[in-house]
């Protein structure tokens, strides 16, 4: 089966260009061996007129390549994480572009740029695919195994077995919601969780991640009786330059700042964050913003700047449909827990679950923001179309926190019972659907019941909970007038789907 577009080539006049900045890469640079191989390559930063390609290896340009097999080829620069990156520009919109890495390779990749800004592209629909907590694959049992990658591996199945069935819904691109990279968010985790386990998707398909506890390595903690001992995933710095690890003990920059190009100055749409921390892009017509939960919402003034910067953005905003990430739920009764004193018990890792529910959830609602989507609990819950519950689960009311029917009973979201984005009760574009996705990688629920009544009931729970303890993934298609957002699970069958229709 394969996942690449049909999509005929246009012929395009190729005035790409990129900075021809070069550093010498001379035999004695310093990069560790796994940097030297061709160990990965991924697109960032896709827009209408532009796209980065970042790789490893010994190829030093990137080359465009025409019907006619003609090459214009591109240096690279060397950045920080010892990648190659060229950065291309001038392109058309909703075009095809092939590439190879050199003249001398033999193969060739291809991506799609992005529809102009507020169109959708000549397909119909913008496809989106979204994955939760799937750096499990690097995860290694006491035998050196890796215990999970088998998980992982099956989530990812699932998508393709559902492309495959519905080819006009592969991605366009992909979120990743956090916890990217187990256990601690190292190089070479990164490297066994994402870049070889979802190629040739990477490729030919941009990437976009957020922040999640794991990506900030671990925390150092005295325990009575056992000394001073040091959590993977458990790290509450507010700095990216505080990252350790369990073998490493010394403070360095986190990878996830080097292996990945985001957009810091508005470059791909949106207002400029100034920081990678958190951003935002448009695509087509849509806008999506990723936001920290793990270092910058841990500090009150950083937290604040962040919401300061979310306003102006979402104020900004002219798209047709609003989707934010970020890796810890305002509302979760999974492997987390997002009630206050649940929170306060589990070593400040959980914080920002409480912060994000008082403090951004009323500007999602105010500014028109239509899905959020979490990682961080290793389950699948789906909120009711939600305004203006800050609190424990125990204050819930779906009278007066959800989208209700003639009944006085919460609307679902799916089949005959769509939410719109603007809400027959309140005649505004405040309501809010918040999804948590955190099992792309596996599922581990503990004792908890799922039983957070803000989210809503799922038919394909054997118990009829408030959501899925099944290994799955997001698939989300969005037309003009829709957006419909499928959980699809490891065999490719739709368990849940929600709509919001304009």
């Amino acid at each position: 089966m394969t996942l690449f577009r049909t999509n005929l080539f246009i012929l395009a006049t190729f005035t790409a260009t990129v900075s021809l900045s070069l550093p010498a890469f001379a035999a004695s640079d310093p990069a560790p061996e796994h940097a030297r191989k061709p160990s990965r390559l991924f697109l960032q930063q896709v827009t209408d007129n532009s796209a980065i390609i970042k790789w490893r290896g010994d190829a030093r340009q990137l080359c465009l390549l025409d019907d006619y097999g003609n090459a214009e080829c591109h240096l690279a620069r060397l950045t920080d994480g010892f990648h190659k990156e060229v950065a291309l520009s001038d392109l058309k919109a909703d075009t095809e572009y092939r590439y190879r890495l050199d003249t001398h390779e033999d193969r060739n990749y291809h991506f799609q740029t992005a529809p102009k800004k507020g169109d959708l592209p000549e397909s119909g629909s913008i496809n989106l695919w979204l994955l939760g907590d799937s750096g499990t694959a690097s995860e290694k049992d006491k035998d050196g195994q890796y215990h999970h990658a088998g998980e992982a591996l099956a989530v990812k199945q699932g998508y393709e077995s559902f492309v495959g069935l519905y080819p006009d819904k592969t991605a366009d691109m992909i979120l990743m919601l956090g916890d990217n990279a187990y256990l601690e968010g190292t190089d070479a985790q990164w490297q066994t969780a994402v870049f070889e386990l979802y190629t040739p998707l990477l490729f030919q398909t941009a990437l976009w991640p957020t922040i999640g506890n794991h990506e900030m390595g671990a925390q150092k903690a005295t325990i009575p009786g056992r000394g001073e001992m040091t959590f993977p995933g458990a790290s509450t710095s507010t700095s990216p330059e505080s990252y350790i690890t369990s073998e490493n003990p010394t403070p360095i920059r986190m990878p996830y700042l080097d292996i990945f190009t985001l957009p810091t100055r508005g470059e791909a749409g949106g207002v400029p964050s100034g920081t990678e921390q958190y951003y935002a892009f448009d695509y087509g017509n849509m806008h999506i913003v990723s936001l920290d939960s793990q270092l910058s919402a841990r500090d009150d003034s950083q937290r604040h700047a962040m919401g300061e910067w979310l306003k102006a953005d979402l104020q900004a905003n002219t798209q047709d449909w609003t989707v934010v990430i970020f890796h810890h739920p305002p509302y979760s009764k999974s492997s987390h827990d997002s009630d206050t004193a649940a929170v306060a018990r589990f070593r400040g890792v959980d914080d920002p679950m409480v912060d994000m529910r008082q403090e951004f959830t009323q500007i999602f609602e105010e500014y028109g923001v239509d899905m959020v989507y979490s990682g961080h609990s290793h389950a699948y819950e789906r909120s009711y179309y939600l305004h203006g519950h800050r609190g424990d689960a125990a204050t819930f009311s779906a009278g007066q926190h959800a989208e209700v029917d003639a009944k006085g009973q919460p609307v679902s979201g799916r089949g005959v019972a769509p939410y719109f984005q603007i809400s027959p009760s309140s005649g505004k574009d405040d309501k809010v659907v918040y999804t948590v996705a955190g099992s792309a990688g596996k599922v581990d629920i503990g004792q908890a019941k799922l039983d957070h009544p803000a989210h809503a009931v799922q038919p394909a729970d054997p118990e009829k909970r408030r959501g899925l303890a099944v290994l799955g993934s997001v698939h989300m298609e969005v037309t003009e007038t829709t957006l419909v957002a499928r959980f699809i699970g490891t065999a490719g069958e739709v368990l849940d789907q929600v709509e919001i229709r304009r």
